[in-house]
């Protein structure tokens, strides 16, 4: 058994197993074979990308459909990080709209607010909107870091919340044995590596 980091050709991939390294003494392995992410305890979806390459390469390596399968009736312990967030909701704005797996209420919307940089690259505060485990002993205001041109939003599921350019952003949310983010806690210092240790601590 083992923690898994698909590995679908884009996303900070080493940098997330290095810091979930230094939380568990799990074995952590980043792969594509279908056979150890069915065989896994927990699967994590990097960040960084676009989405529309993001579903290409999972459809291309018969991923997609297994992970439907695992998250929709297996119920396995799932953490979206950035882009694995945007995938797991109904549809994305990037690449001139695109369909996503549809898992939670949620759609990715594009900032367009001039006055503010994007990117929103940087440290931001995130508040706890709704009590989750995954919040277990992280203060309501903590700095996480950011990376991102799009957000999430929707109408529940949502356990943390940040704001950036006037829009509120859900930059936690969750639906049965899925937990995502739309920060990178592994470029998040020692809070990041918290929450990553609540996700693995996680029995959902």
């Amino acid at each position: 058994m083992a923690i898994i980091i698909i590995d679908y050709g884009i996303g900070n991939l080493y940098s997330v197993a290095n810091a979930i390294k230094k939380v568990t003494n799990e074995n952590v392995v980043i792969s594509n074979n279908a056979k150890k992410i069915k065989n896994s305890n927990r699967i994590i979806l990097p960040g960084q990308g676009a989405i529309k390459d993001c579903i290409k390469e999972l459809k291309k390596k018969e991923l997609y459909w297994l992970i439907k399968d695992l998250i929709y009736i297996k119920n396995k312990p799932v953490l979206g990080i950035c882009i694995g967030q945007h995938l797991l909701m109904e549809s994305s704005e990037e690449n001139n709209s695109v369909f996503c797996m549809n898992y939670m209420k949620g759609v990715v919307k594009k900032y367009n607010n001039k006055n503010f940089k994007i990117p929103h690259i940087g440290w931001n505060v995130v508040y706890k909107y709704k009590e989750h485990p995954i919040w277990n002993g992280i203060k309501s205001g903590s700095r996480f870091y950011f990376v991102h041109s799009y957000y999430v939003k929707s109408k529940n599921n949502i356990f943390g919340i940040t704001e950036y350019g006037g829009k509120r952003a859900n930059v936690i949310t969750g639906y049965n044995s899925v937990i995502t983010v739309q920060f990178h806690p592994e470029k998040s210092s020692f809070v990041g590596l918290k929450f990553l240790k609540n996700f693995i601590n996680w029995l959902p």
